[in-house]
């Protein structure tokens, strides 16, 4: 039994120290590998779906994803962690589950409210859901728990824009500059929500000039162009035709040098 314990808590260290260093498919392999064995310790089982799971997650296979991490709050139900990679596997998967993301969402908050990223994630879900006042204070707090996140600051000028605040949005991105002026990630945010209005604003001066032209009513004129007269050139009585350039003809061939027939008789 010692020997087998210590070969799960090998390969679980290794599995863990090739995904620390960007070696994921060998820990894939390895942590796989693992949780086919018969009878592991439960926190080294719970420990292996877990990984997987969160891997999984990462490389955008949701629905392995979503196995293992049910597998892992089989041993642990209680884990905010575990709630939380649930959510995102079941809304980031095309069509997903948004309510029932959104139940994950919560239930990782009521274990650990203090998580910025999974209030921000859930913010985003419930504006998206119609359901904006909840998500918009959501995020709003996300912010104020990590006010130098500038993942988190976009998040929320996403959800403002999306309700339509965009005043709101925009001194959230003005309070955030203040906070932190040499921060070029900040900047950049505002940089891009000043291009995104610019834009807008061109795009609804555009659409408002086809509107305008096509209500108006009566035939509309085409502007009247004089045929441009031919080009001659008058010399006293006579009129000289400047006629456009043509190409040059190509040169004769060569003629084979006949002889006459009384020297081919010769």
């Amino acid at each position: 039994m010692s020997r087998m314990l210590n070969l799960v808590d090998a390969l679980l260290s290794k599995g863990n120290s090739l995904q620390a260093l960007g070696r994921e498919h060998e820990a894939l392999h390895i942590l796989t590998t693992l949780s086919g064995f018969h009878e592991l310790p439960g926190e080294a089982a719970e420990m292996t779906q877990a990984v997987l799971g969160e891997m999984h997650l990462e490389r955008g296979r949701y629905r392995k994803a979503r196995r293992h991490l049910t597998a892992a709050l089989q041993h642990r139900p209680d884990c905010a962690h575990y709630h939380y990679l649930m959510a995102q596997a079941v809304w980031a998967d095309g069509d997903g589950d948004g309510e029932r993301a959104a139940e994950h969402y919560r239930r990782s908050l009521e274990l650990d409210p203090e998580q910025p990223a999974c209030l921000a994630d859930y913010g985003s879900l419930a504006v998206e859901m119609g359901q904006t006042e909840d998500g918009l204070r959501s995020l709003y707090q996300a912010v104020e728990m990590a006010p130098r996140s500038a993942e988190l600051l976009q998040k929320l000028v996403s959800g403002l824009c999306l309700d339509g605040r965009t005043d709101e949005a925009r001194s959230a991105l003005i309070a955030a500059r203040f906070r932190q002026p040499r921060d070029a990630r900040f900047r950049k945010l505002w940089e891009d929500f000043q291009f995104e209005e610019l834009r807008q604003s061109q795009e609804a001066k555009r659409r408002e000039s086809i509107h305008q032209a096509a209500d108006c009513e009566g035939p509309v004129l085409l502007p009247f162009r004089r045929p441009e007269p031919e080009a001659t050139t008058v010399t006293g009585r006579s009129r000289l035709r400047k006629d456009r350039p043509t190409r040059t003809p190509p040169p004769h061939l060569p003629r084979p040098n006949r002889l006459s027939d009384h020297r081919r008789a010769q």
